[in-house]
Parts: C-alpha cells; sequence; structure tokens
C-alpha cells in the first residue's frame, strides 16, 4: 500500500470483531444480544449470544443463532475516547459499548464530569465515538446446547448489565454478506478478504491508547496547529488511532466540529513506533 492513509475495510471490521465488540443478533423478529463475534482464520464467524434474561414473547430464546437458521449481526464501531474520564476515574463504558462495572453497581456513571449531586455525567457524543456500523448475515452451521453462565464485562466486572448470571449460546455463522457503513460511505467486505485481513495491532488497543494520548493536554492542539488548523475558542481531540495514523476532532467558528485525518508517514507495528510519529507530527 503506498498511500498510508487508505485504511483497509476488511481489516478495520476484523479489528473491530477482536475486540470482542458487543451488538446484536437477530433470527426474524427475535433479538438477543450479541456478547461478542470474532472471525476465524478459515472466514467462519463464531458468535456468543445471550439467549437469557429477557422476554420471550417473539419466541423460545434458544431459537436465536440455532443450526440451519439465518442470523443478522450489527456491531457498532464505538470507541470511548477518555473525554468522560477524571483523574483515576475509569470509563463509562467498556470497548464493547456494555456500562462498566462501575455504572452497573452505582445505578449510574461513576466517571466523567462534570459531576452533580454525586452523579457525573457519562459519556456524550464528543466522548463517544461511532465511526461505523458492521452488518453481518449468514447461516448458522453449528451452535452449541444454551449454557448459564456469569456474563463478564469487557472491563473485568463479574456480571451482565443487571449483576445477574445470563445464559450464553456458542454459534458458528457462515457469513453471506459482510458490510461496514460508515461517513465515508458503504463498503461491501468478501468473507474471503475479512478472512485474510490481519488486525491492526494498534487498533484492537484503540480505546486504551485514546486515553493515554488524552493525557497529554496539549497534544491534539500541537496535531492541529502543525495541521495548519485555527483552534482559537476551540477544543481538539483526538478520536481515533490505528497503525495508519490518527482521527483529529476539530471545532469551528460556527461550533461544528469535523474528524481531520492525520496520516502516519509510516505503518506503525508498536509503541516505539507511535512514539516516534507523534514526535515527528507534534513536535
Amino acid at each position: 500500500m503506498d498511500d498510508v492513509t487508505e485504511r483497509p475495510i476488511a481489516e478495520r471490521v476484523r479489528t473491530v470483531l477482536a475486540r470482542g465488540a458487543a451488538g446484536t443478533v437477530g433470527a426474524g423478529l427475535l433479538t438477543r444480544p450479541l456478547r461478542s463475534a470474532r472471525v476465524r482464520d478459515d472466514g467462519v464467524i463464531v458468535l456468543v449470544v445471550d439467549v437469557g434474561g429477557m422476554s420471550r414473547e417473539a419466541g423460545e430464546s434458544a431459537g436465536v443463532a440455532s443450526a440451519g437458521g439465518s442470523a443478522s449481526v450489527e456491531i457498532v464501531d464505538t470507541v470511548c475516547t477518555g473525554r468522560c474520564r477524571e483523574s483515576g476515574g475509569g470509563p463509562s463504558f467498556a470497548v464493547d459499548g456494555r456500562p462498566s462495572a462501575q455504572v452497573r453497581r452505582s445505578g449510574g456513571p461513576r466517571s466523567g464530569s462534570p459531576r452533580a449531586g454525586g452523579r457525573v455525567t457519562p459519556c456524550d457524543d464528543d466522548c463517544a465515538v461511532a465511526r461505523g456500523v458492521v452488518t453481518i448475515s449468514g447461516i448458522v452451521t453449528a451452535s452449541s446446547a444454551t449454557r448459564r453462565r456469569r456474563l463478564v464485562a469487557a472491563d473485568g466486572g463479574g456480571s451482565g448489565p443487571n449483576g445477574e448470571a445470563g445464559s450464553l449460546r456458542l454459534s458458528e455463522l457462515q457469513p453471506l454478506d459482510v458490510s461496514y457503513l460508515c461517513a465515508d460511505g458503504a463498503y461491501v467486505i468478501p468473507r474471503g478478504d475479512l478472512a485474510a485481513a490481519a488486525v491492526d495491532p494498534i487498533g484492537i488497543d484503540e480505546q486504551a491508547w485514546l486515553r493515554r494520548l488524552g493525557s497529554d493536554t496539549g497534544l491534539a492542539a500541537r496535531l492541529a496547529l502543525r495541521s495548519g488548523r485555527q483552534i482559537a475558542g476551540t477544543r481538539p481531540w483526538i478520536v481515533g488511532i490505528d497503525r495508519f495514523g490518527l482521527d483529529l476532532s476539530v471545532g469551528s467558528a460556527t461550533g461544528v466540529r469535523e474528524v481531520v485525518r492525520i496520516p502516519f508517514a509510516q505503518v506503525v507495528r508498536d509503541s516505539e513506533d507511535v512514539r516516534r510519529e507523534l514526535t515527528s507530527l507534534a513536535g
């Protein structure tokens, strides 16, 4: 690839799935929470579906993602940029979009700013950034028996959304259609391309990277100025990072924010590479 500003869509989708990002899985009129969807090297997608703890008015919960049936998956490519955090606080939601353990225990956010009566503001539109939506449809080729187990959130909490145990089903989905919808357009990803795509070593830890970069309060402003942007009266914020570059949210005099792509000179592989590129970009 000659232009490092172009990010392979198949790689983006596989990286989102490799994070264990949650979403929904549907079969007909029945929809259930999806705990994770990961791509195997043969292109099969392994689904972990929460089939318990919800109303069964639409049908038997175990009917979701059962062998022989069709299923559709939707996952929002969302990341918490860390703006909701206080010094020493935790994020208001995990990388998979579920509320953090702190939020569940308190009945409300435990991190973020500003405080009001002991409560704090959760991720708002400037913090929780959704870059696109992954949709997958296909045929379920195998499915395990429903298993009663405690749902474990990605942030290390030991329970489901309401602190209860849940029923999970492990299913294998043979994808027929995979797409990614974002501000740049709608992309169709062939199954073979998704299976062959690498997982971005930086993008998979994007949320942790954004919190780390956000702790340097002047970094985003320096990046904006070096890229020729006027930032008077605005607050630039880094809202994305992958092995090809950074996404910077920059305000304008009208209050409208735009996302500016800042490419790296070289594709990065690890922390040392990122440090070197940031030093070059921001001085």
